[in-house]
């Protein structure tokens, strides 16, 4: 069954539509083949095979996609569309859009209601009927609504399907927050020259001396993280003030003997 999605005006607008015609025609093609949760299974030759480019115009455009941008308006992981992640790439602000669209096809469905409720006066001087259908659509529109929240709880529960090699204690629940391996090999292939793992300790450090993330925003943090590790040392701002942490600033010993290599 072929799928379809929707594309907002806002797309004509943005440093995307600067690019290059197979680079355009590529990311509008990940937005058709994205599921709910804004990912797309497959490899480099199958995306180019399914929007019709060669396989070098998809890396070149895979390239710009994982690629910071400094045009960028949303402010989120420095301007990249999409990072690797199980065997295939998840478009970056999906969710962003996936929300607009629910809101604009909720508005539409009440616009609809709304033009057959006023049919239905002039050709009908009954009205308990359609106000029966309005209870109706209001209340599957609900319904729908809390079964996708529910899908979006159980998707930031990040179940662990393999053994952690760090795990990073958050705020709110859930409590803990885990990195594992198939993780690591993702953001390795983004950041070829950081050593994930390595960064990976460093922001585990920082965060119990100073403010936890929630586990939902922890994906963010360490890509920003590894991001700013792969421009070149990690200021110091970004570590611990020794001052500011106990009469010494050293960590109590044995803090941090539990991380050990994957």
């Amino acid at each position: 069954m072929a799928g379809y999605t929707k594309l907002f005006s806002s797309i004509l607008m943005s440093s995307i539509w600067e690019e290059d015609t197979d680079t355009r025609i590529v990311w509008v093609t990940l937005l058709a083949l994205a599921d709910q949760d804004g990912h797309v299974d497959g490899t480099v030759h199958s995306v180019a095979r399914v929007a019709r480019v060669s396989v070098e115009a998809c890396q070149s455009a895979m390239d710009t996609f994982l690629n910071t941008d400094p045009m960028d308006r949303s402010g989120v992981m420095e301007g990249r569309r999409v990072i690797p992640e199980h065997g295939g790439w998840t478009l970056v602000n999906y969710n962003a859009y996936r929300h607009r669209m629910s809101e604009e096809d909720r508005k539409q469905r009440d616009r609809v209601r709304q033009a057959k409720y006023r049919m239905s006066r002039v050709t009908s001087p009954d009205v308990t009927e359609i106000r029966q259908a309005e209870a109706e659509a209001e209340a599957d529109t609900k319904a729908k609504a809390k079964k996708e929240k529910n899908v979006s709880s159980a998707t930031v529960e990040n179940t662990v399907t393999e053994p952690a090699v760090l795990t990073f204690s958050t705020v709110g629940t859930p409590s803990e927050w885990h990195l594992t391996q198939t993780q690591i090999d993702a953001w390795s292939l983004a950041f070829p020259q950081t050593d994930v793992l390595g960064e990976a300790r460093k922001a585990l450090a920082w965060l119990e001396a100073n403010n936890r993330k929630t586990s939902r925003g922890m994906p963010a943090f360490l890509v920003r993280w590894l991001g700013k590790a792969a421009n070149g040392p990690v200021r110091a701002s970004h570590r611990p003030s020794p001052e500011t942490h106990g009469r010494t600033g050293a960590p109590a010993r044995g803090k941090y003997d539990h991380i050990q290599d994957a």
